[in-house]
Parts: structure tokens; C-alpha cells; sequence
């Protein structure tokens, strides 16, 4: 049945996107090709060919990776490509999957549900695909997840967090927490900071939609006063200071920031233009990234911002692949990208050598597993198939992120 539902998912996916693919052969080396496996077979104009110049066989395991890669979060999906691909190198090198080398193909969604579902349909028809890793936020995940519980394949998104993802079917895991449980935690921290008058602007999309509930509903329930909530469309605006200035008029003391990093780093910026410097900034752990701090340079002073990484933690687990990431990659501070992407990634590995490649068997073993070593902390998945974990908080001071505490 799984390889019927493939044949079908190819022909609703005849809009394909040009995807990259990011690999690992023998050798243990990896490369993204430009090259297009029309070449070989034109079933679509899809591009995506093992990396390392092998075409993926038999005796190979092939793993699925599908994020933004261009566009506005690109800077995510590169993060996962990168560690992954370290990552396969790692286990490749050691010896691959009970003998058999991992191959891991990208795909870029551009952060868009339309592009998403197109490469959901491309996946699930290459019957060599035994799992997938991705996305990166909620549209996306939520409009490719159906086909893949569908088709029997199980999916781990590293970071999306939208209460509806999960409950798509046994298949599906998350590495994050809900997203309102984030929500939460920043209005936890703006209460505990006493502010009285807080305001918020999000993305008017599915996570900023699911975030924000929780926050307002957890203010309000401290009788804090929220003067002004702002909304927009994430990738269609740059000037926010229509909104901004709304929400200077409304005295508020304290401001939550919800979106994307390069979203908030010129929300930041505007706010330096607009003088908003006694309002305190929260953003949400998308913005733990030296991309924030980059791109938001000096107006990012001051601005808290929680995240699920301890910087003075000594777990082996962060430690080694902290070392990994230092040696592969140019990442200076590793964020929850990288350690997301690395448990959604060994997790899949650990499973498929202890029951092998059936897609029921890999599910089920996600489910059971407990006191997983993630890099971020034992990983058990709880009913919502999303695992408990801890937020730690900083403030951007001389252009670091220095740490508050939890």
C-alpha cells in the first residue's frame, strides 16, 4: 500500500521545486549537486542527487531533509543542512547504519506550505525514502505532515511547534515544545520583570497565531494591561514603523517579538529610529542566533531573549557535537537549530539500528524511547509526541548573549 500511495503522491506533486540535495557516501564526505536526476529519470524536473557524486542504491539508507534553504529563513534550514551533513559524515564514517551508509536528501520548501506539499509529494515517491527530518516552522510542517503520515513515513520537524502538527498521526514527532508553551514562559518573564503595560507584534501565520493566544491569555490572567497587539505578513514587510509607532503611542513598557530573526532584527532597528529605547524588548528563541545579533547589530542591546540551550552545560552529548560543529562548520554559538536538527537526525539513526527501516517499527521506537541523550537534554516524548524541556534565558549585552538564568 505505502509504495501505491507513492505512485499517487507523484502525480499530485507534478509542481515540483528545484530542491538541493545534501548527502553522504562511502567515503564519509559530503557536496550538494547542482546536476538534476532528469538526467536519468525524467519523472519531474526535480533536482536532487546524492551528495558525494554517488546515486543512492539498495545498500544504502535514505533519509529525507526538507527546509528553507533560500529566502527569509534560510538561515535555519542551512543550520540543519550543515549539522546533518556533519552529522552523516559522523555516522558514515563509523560505520553508517548497521553496515549500510546514510544518504540524506534536501529539499528547500522556501519556508512556503504550497512548496512544501509539492516536495511532501516528491518524497513520499522515491519508495528508497524510510524517514524525514523537517520543517523548520508551522505552515509548512502542518501541510506536509499529512502526506507523510499517509504514506507511513515518520517525520520529525526539529523546531515547528504548532499544537496541531503532532496530533496528525503516530508518524509525526516534534523535537520542540509546543509553541503556547513558549508563549507562556515570555509572559512568565515579563510579569516576574513587573512591567504593568506590554504589547506584542507577531507574523500572521500559523505559529505567531498559536504563540500569541497563550501570551495574551497568560497576561491578561496577571492583570497586566496589554496597550496594543500588531500583526503582519512575514516576507512582505520591512517597514514596520506604521506598527511601531502604534505601539510607542500606547505606552507600552515592554514588548514581545515574536518572528523570524531577520524579521526582529529590523524591528529592532526601527525601534532604535523611533527612539523606543525605554520599551524592553523580549524575543522568541528563533532569535538565539549570531544572525540576530549580526543583523540587528547595536539596536539589539538589551533585548531578552529565552532559549532551551545552558551555555555552561556539560553534557557530552553538546559538548561533542559543539567539537563536531567547530571543526565542520564556521557556527561560532551552537543554537537550538543545530541541537534540534542533530536529535531529530541520531534519533532516526539509533532507531534504525536497533528495528530497521519499516516505518511502524521506527515510530513506535521514537514513542517508547526514554531518557533519549539529546544535546539539549534527555529526550522522552510525552503523549503529545513532544518532549518536556527546560527554557534558559538571555540578554544581549556587548553584542553577546549573556546568560540570565532559567
Amino acid at each position: 500500500m505505502k509504495k501505491i500511495r507513492r505512485i499517487v503522491g507523484m502525480v499530485s506533486g507534478l509542481a515540483l521545486i528545484v530542491s538541493l540535495a545534501a548527502g553522504c557516501g562511502s567515503g564519509g564526505g559530503t557536496e550538494t549537486k547542482a546536476e538534476t536526476k532528469a538526467e536519468t529519470k525524467a519523472a519531474s524536473e526535480d533536482g536532487t542527487e546524492a551528495a558525494g557524486g554517488e546515486e543512492s542504491s539498495s545498500d544504502s539508507i535514505k533519509i529525507a531533509l526538507y527546509g528553507p534553504l533560500t529566502g527569509n529563513n534560510a538561515q535555519y534550514g542551512l543550520t540543519y543542512q550543515a549539522t546533518i551533513n556533519a552529522l552523516c559524515e559522523k555516522v558514515n564514517a563509523e560505520g553508517g547504519i548497521n553496515g549500510r551508509d546514510v544518504v540524506v536528501e534536501v529539499f528547500d520548501d522556501k519556508n512556503d506550505p504550497k512548496e512544501a506539499l509539492n516536495v511532501a509529494n516528491l518524497i513520499v515517491s522515491d519508495p528508497e525514502i524510510v524517514a524525514v527530518i523537517g520543517s523548520q516552522t508551522s505552515s509548512p510542517t502542518l501541510a506536509a505532515a499529512p502526506v507523510f503520515e499517509e504514506a507511513g513515513l515518520p517525520m520529525i520537524t526539529p523546531q515547528a511547534s504548532h499544537v496541531d502538527i503532532t496530533p496528525t498521526g503516530g508518524h509525526i514527532f516534534s523535537i520542540s515544545c509546543l509553541a503556547t508553551f513558549e508563549g507562556g514562559v515570555i509572559a512568565q518573564r515579563m510579569i516576574e520583570d513587573g512591567y504593568k503595560k506590554v504589547a506584542a507584534i507577531y507574523a500572521n501565520d500559523d505559529y505567531g497565531l498559536n504563540i500569541i493566544e497563550r501570551w495574551k491569555s497568560d497576561v491578561t490572567d496577571a492583570d497586566l494591561e496589554i496597550v496594543d497587539v500588531e500583526e503582519y505578513i512575514s516576507g512582505q514587510t520591512s517597514d514596520f514603523t506604521p506598527l511601531l509607532s502604534k505601539i510607542k503611542e500606547s505606552g507600552a513598557e515592554a514588548l514581545y517579538i515574536v518572528p523570524s530573526y531577520a524579521d526582529a532584527a529590523m524591528i529592532c532597528t526601527q525601534m532604535e529610529q523611533l527612539e523606543m529605547g525605554n520599551v524592553q524588548k523580549y524575543a522568541c528563541s528563533m532569535c538565539y542566533t549570531d544572525s540576530f545579533l549580526e543583523a540587528a547589530g547595536e539596536s539589539a542591546e538589551g533585548t531578552k531573549v529565552c532559549n532551551f540551550i545552558y551555555p555552561e552545560t556539560t553534557d557530552e552529548t553538546f559538548l561533542a557535537l559543539k567539537e563536531l560543529l567547530g571543526e565542520k562548520t564556521s557556527m561560532e554559538n551552537i543554537d537550538v537549530y543545530a541541537t534540534n536538527s542533530h536529535d531529530a537526525f541520531m534519533l532516526l539513526v539509533d532507531a534504525m539500528k536497533e528495528v530497521g527501516t519499516d516505518g511502524d517499527a521506527i515510530a513506535q521506537w521514537l514513542t517508547d524511547v526514554k531518557d533519549w541523550p539529546g544535546a539539549c537534554g534527555p529526550i522522552t516524548f510525552d503523549e503529545t509526541r513532544h518532549p518536556d524541556k527546560q527554557l534558559f534565558w538571555f540578554q544581549v549585552e556587548g553584542g553577546q548573549f549573556n546568560y540570565l538564568g532559567q
